[in-house]
């Protein structure tokens, strides 16, 4: 049986296929935009983006504009989303067409960031990076890392006992202590680890180069072709900024795939899959650098971020530090540490966790995703190509989601008659991302959150340096960084061993002791 192709027929086809799509995108587009603020010619809502904490101003504009606003940067549509309905509706249930993430100049292109978890563009290469990930922090194998990170958990409490006023810095190195072994087989290194430096340098420089409007070249992406004998600040900072990430991408990486070839590597994410490997192809190892430096991105900072917000909110309330003592007391006793199969016993560190993840959300407005096609939600027409910002800190900071948000109350999960009206829902949903990017380091991050603050709470006492001191107004994200990933900014508290016996347990229990 032959077959004859008719032209004229498909020519019909391609001529009416062509004018439907045309006409289904002209209706789109008539639709109107979300509503938002005028901003200024030319610069938009650019300034506004600049300012410090921009997510409260973002939320302020929800109170009047909805929950759906626009506003633009230079001409670049941005949406931002400020209610867990909206979030849902296009993060979640239209994955396919917000799971993108838009090419930020400085952050993507100049600092080099473009390929990391993070940051990738969505496609088979991200899809790879995050299913090494995944499998490697899969609920089971999450589990199988509990006795490192009381371990390590264990040197920080030593750690504290020694130098408290630096309680900033072992948390950091603690985080550090655990991830690294994870990825790289690492066993920190006294003093200055050449690893945390490396590491701790290309966080802060991606924290900084993802936050929106940090740089003027992002809302002015021509500015990029300028001339670098120029030497503007932004172009001297983005040498550093490269040479800090290729350090950090290549450095760990070779030494691990030094020590495989030698037979002496420890088993780690890296070593299993270089040896698995041993030919890889130069595609191969540059996805293997990015997912195995993911880990410390993707968790350890988020992780630094909550213990420090945990040890600010203990030092301000203390009558909530009272009670997750007292709970951790009753469930442990005094002759040992809290380990992680005592955590089902402890509701209300459950509930104090929850609300360290609320007060100041790690990513207020989580990282950026961007629109592959035109959409149509509620009436309002969003362009291809939007940036879109999930404000999650005006979720949990909704006074009608979650009551008096602006106050540090654990109490508020463990309400049964506030739960059956669907208030104060976990904050985990809003605090580890969206969609089909949500973080991957999710399960790790909580797990080492829950097992420092327990800890920590079983053996110190945490009080501020002057009492008299004012409270941060938390309404305006007052005590916190406006980066990206936001922290607590540097602050001084109290730290001392909550009895002689506490001290005797820290020592006994330090692995360095002995």
């Amino acid at each position: 049986m032959s077959f004859q192709l008719d032209v004229p027929l498909v020519l019909a086809l391609i001529v009416a296929f062509g004018l439907t799509v045309g006409l289904v995108k002209n209706h789109l587009s008539r639709q109107p935009l979300p509503p938002g603020p005028r901003g200024l010619p030319i610069l938009g809502n650019a300034l506004d983006m600049m300012g410090e904490h921009p997510w409260v101003k973002y939320t302020e504009w929800s109170k009047q504009y909805g929950e759906i606003m626009h506003i633009s940067a230079a001409g670049q549509p941005i949406i931002i989303l400020s209610t867990p309905h909206v979030l849902a509706e296009l993060l979640d249930r239209r994955g396919s067409i917000y799971s993108d993430r838009p090419n930020l100049v400085m952050g993507g292109e100049l600092a080099g960031y473009e390929d990391s978890v993070p940051m990738g563009r969505y496609g088979n290469r991200l899809r790879e990076c995050r299913k090494l990930m995944i499998d490697t922090l899969t609920p089971r194998k999450a589990r199988e890392y509990f006795p490192l990170e009381e371990e390590k958990t264990r040197e920080f409490l030593g750690e504290l006992l020694k130098s408290p006023q630096d309680f900033l810095h072992h948390i950091r190195r603690n985080i550090a202590a655990i991830v690294f072994d994870i990825t790289h087989g690492h066993d920190l290194e006294d003093g200055e680890d050449t690893l945390l430096v490396l590491a701790e340098r290309a966080d802060a420089d991606f924290s900084v180069t993802a936050t929106p409007g940090a740089f003027m070249v992002d809302a002015f992406p021509v500015l990029k072709y300028l001339p670098r004998w120029l030497n503007l600040d932004w172009m001297q900072k983005e040498k550093i900024f490269r040479q800090n990430r290729d350090a950090f991408l290549n450095q760990p990486y070779n030494m691990v795939k030094e020590q495989v070839a030698q037979g002496i590597a420890r088993p780690s994410f890296l070593s299993k899959i270089l040896e698995k490997n041993p030919n890889p192809t130069p595609e191969q190892e540059d996805v293997w650098k990015w997912t195995s430096g993911g880990f410390y991105a993707g968790g350890a900072d988020t992780s630094v971020s909550a213990i420090g917000s945990f040890f600010l909110a203990m030092s301000l309330y203390p009558e909530v530090q009272r009670k997750a003592q007292d709970e951790v007391r009753k469930v442990v006793g005094s002759s040992r540490l809290p380990l992680f199969s005592d955590r089902p016993y402890m509701p209300y560190v459950e509930a104090l966790l929850n609300e360290v993840y609320r007060l100041n959300p790690v990513g207020p407005t989580a990282l950026p995703h961007r629109s592959t096609q035109d959409d149509v939600y509620n009436g309002y027409f969003i362009p291809k190509g939007s940036i879109i910002f999930p404000n999650s800190w005006a979720v949990l900071h909704d006074p009608e989601l979650y009551p008096d948000p602006f106050e540090f109350i654990p109490e508020r999960y463990m309400d049964e008659d506030a739960k059956a009206k669907g208030l104060n829902p976990d904050p985990r949903k809003f605090a580890f991302g969206y969609g089909r990017r949500v973080c991957p380091g999710q399960q790790l991050a909580d797990n080492s959150l829950f097992i420092s603050i327990t800890m920590v709470l079983s053996v110190f006492d945490i009080s501020p340096e002057d009492p008299k001191a004012p409270r941060p107004d938390f309404s305006k994200s007052e005590g916190f960084t406006s980066s990206t990933i936001s922290h607590p900014e540097p602050f001084k508290c109290k730290i001392i061993p909550s009895s002689p016996e506490a001290v005797s347990l820290i020592k006994a229990n330090d692995p360095r002791e002995h």
